[in-house]
């Protein structure tokens, strides 16, 4: 049987690409030509695996590393004049179909992982939640804090809704996980459908919806939440609805800060949820 070892690797005419591809998987092909091609099957799609994730190298140009490598190999073989190396080359060109489609495999799980880590960047510097659509927390206090000092200079009211709804079932976490982030996507769009445009939607600390409604009467709130619930209930479509509270405050006068309106409705909200109360004003 053909040596397998650094001595090939450096008798081959390789390329840099063809080289990177091959050295680490070199000492697999004994394993390969014997019969058991896994193991350089797996070592071929964990280094095409790597180029995916640093993309430094485009998948046909290591599909065309590995073509390259492997006709030197089988030549290099087939001049040792070793008598099974007739029966290697064989197998080595019967593997290359399959080895082809390993290292784009493991090419697709390395752009998979890397657009993964980028989406999960862009969401974490987003202003806006990635299931909901709406603002994180944070941005959520700053909106609230400029309406006030805007109400407050302009000498408008302003409504404020907190809503909450009841847990998914939690016995299947999985699927309860993904069945939950598509309630909340349907509820944000749902929420967005049935607001004003100059209306702003947010997220609590606790994962709550904070609706902020400017220049918006008493009476106006009232009938924003009854349609906030008809929606709601719309947007369920034949599905029951998940339970939920909604907790109010208007503001004639905006006589208080954001911090202290945020505390106010969360205490309303958990308040409600202990009574089974699923409307209470502050």
């Amino acid at each position: 049987m053909v040596a397998t070892g650094d001595t090939v690797l450096a008798q081959l005419e390789l390329g840099d690409v063809s080289r990177s591809l091959w050295e680490p998987v070199l000492p697999y092909l004994r394993t390969a030509l014997g019969g058991d091609d896994e193991p350089l099957l797996t070592a071929m799609e964990d280094v095409a695996r790597g180029a995916g994730l640093c993309q430094s190298i485009p998948v046909a140009t290591l599909l065309d590393a590995f073509s390259d490598g492997s006709e030197q190999l089988r030549l290099r073989m087939m001049a040792g004049g070793d008598p099974g190396a007739e029966i290697a080359g064989k197998h080595l060109l019967e593997l290359e179909h399959v080895a082809l489609t390993r290292i784009a495999s493991g090419y697709s799980a390395g752009l998979e992982e890397t657009i993964d880590r980028l989406r999960r960047a862009a969401a974490d510097s987003s202003p806006l939640d990635l299931d909901t659509g709406a603002m994180k927390p944070a941005e959520l206090a700053d909106r609230l804090a400029l309406e006030v000092e805007r109400c407050q200079r302009m000498d408008l009211s302003l409504g404020l809704v907190e809503l909450a709804f009841s847990e998914a079932d939690q016995r299947h976490a999985t699927a309860a996980c993904a069945k939950r982030r598509a309630m909340l996507s349907d509820i944000g769009a749902c929420l967005r459908e049935n607001l004003r445009r100059y209306d702003s939607i947010g997220l609590s600390g606790e994962g709550a919806f904070v609706l902020v409604l400017p220049d918006i009467s008493r009476r106006g709130l009232t009938g924003a939440a009854e349609r906030l619930r008809r929606g709601l209930r719309e947007c369920a479509g034949q599905q029951t609805p998940p339970e939920s509270w909604l907790a109010l405050a208007h503001y004639d006068f905006v006589d208080v800060g954001a911090a202290e309106m945020l505390a106010s409705l969360r205490r309303s909200l958990q308040e409600a949820r202990v009574a089974h109360e699923p409307l209470v004003w502050i």
